[in-house]
């Protein structure tokens, strides 16, 4: 059993979040803060038109587990106030640390035992906002360990790649318009118009994009901050993961100062769904659309489930 509860969180503007609450009068619980990945995805990790439940589904097994937990809306997201095409990366580090505090503050939860879980771009700032607003614990899911910019020319040049290697029609016009060079160049001009603004929303081709967070991703470098994590920490990440090499998260341990484990999870991908086939770039979306309504893949409640248990002790 569990009370879930509408919350707001003083940042730089009113965020706001669900907490859920085991049902246990009078006892201070530990508790987990979750940060989501990139995107405009709501506190439960719903866009529009891809409900996955991701971060509802994580909530519900970690109260489950006896945690305090705290989800919450980006600025300018759902019944958050702001405006998320003007945030940028240290924007959601000030809000996730402030979310932090919000937790360790509640009458309900231990002060002392609040961990952050992060979930892709939420696993990067993880160890940032702790370095803001220290926490317990971090568990980070999907996550990288090199700089941003790195990591997002990995992804551009695996769909580079996917191009170059299609076949049919497809493939025969993509190299007949040359439309691997003419994107990398595109991809290059972009970036540099974006780097040499100061403007936090810019209009490229018609649309309106978050200029500010594009600069920041493209100097942030989570390392950073692992190097500065003195508490425990776990790293999970999927075998079927695309967007983010599997084998970084056997870095982090490495990095990190304090107690650390990491795990690669067989046929799980980077939104933690149990995948049969093999993912590709320039079908991911629809990819991930049809896993709409799978569970998260039970074997990472698992590995988790063994981490929390000991760190409650």
């Amino acid at each position: 059993m569990k009370k879930e509860i509408e919350v707001i969180i003083e940042s730089k503007f009113a965020i706001s979040g669900t907490m859920t609450i085991p049902e246990k009068e009078g006892t201070k619980l530990p508790a987990v803060l979750l940060m989501a990945g990139s995107g405009n995805a709501d506190r439960d990790g719903n866009m529009k038109k891809m409900k996955m439940n991701l971060y509802k589904d994580l909530a519900d097994f970690l109260t489950g587990q006896g945690f305090v937990t705290l989800r919450y809306d980006k600025r300018g997201i759902n019944k958050s106030t702001g405006k998320f095409l003007e945030a940028g990366i240290s924007d959601f580090i000030d809000d996730g640390a402030a979310a932090l505090r919000f937790l360790k503050d509640h009458p309900n939860v231990d002060s002392e035992k609040v961990v952050i879980l992060g979930h892709s771009e939420g696993a990067l700032m993880a160890p940032a906002v702790h370095k803001e607003e220290s926490a317990a614990g971090l568990i980070l899911l999907s996550g990288g360990a090199e700089a941003s910019k790195d990591l997002s020319a990995l992804q551009n040049e695996a769909a580079f790649e996917e191009m170059n290697g299609a076949g049919g029609f497809k493939g025969w016009l993509y190299r007949t318009l040359k439309a691997v060079d003419k994107a990398r160049k595109q991809n290059a001009k972009i970036f540099k118009k974006i780097e040499a603004s100061d403007k936090d929303v810019m209009r490229i081709q018609g649309i309106r994009i978050n200029a500010k967070w594009m600069r920041e991703t493209l100097s942030f470098n989570t390392t950073d901050y692992l190097n500065e994590v003195d508490c425990p920490v776990l790293a999970v990440t999927g075998e079927k993961d695309v967007q983010v090499p599997p084998e970084h998260v056997k870095r982090i341990p490495e990095l990190v100062k304090g107690e650390a484990e990491w795990h690669i999870i067989p046929g799980m991908n980077h939104i933690l769904r149990n995948y049969e086939g093999e993912h590709t770039m320039l079908g991911l979306i629809k990819e991930y659309k049809a896993q709409m309504g799978q569970p998260i893949d039970p074997q990472l409640f698992k590995v988790m489930g063994g981490w929390l248990k000991r760190f409650k002790g």
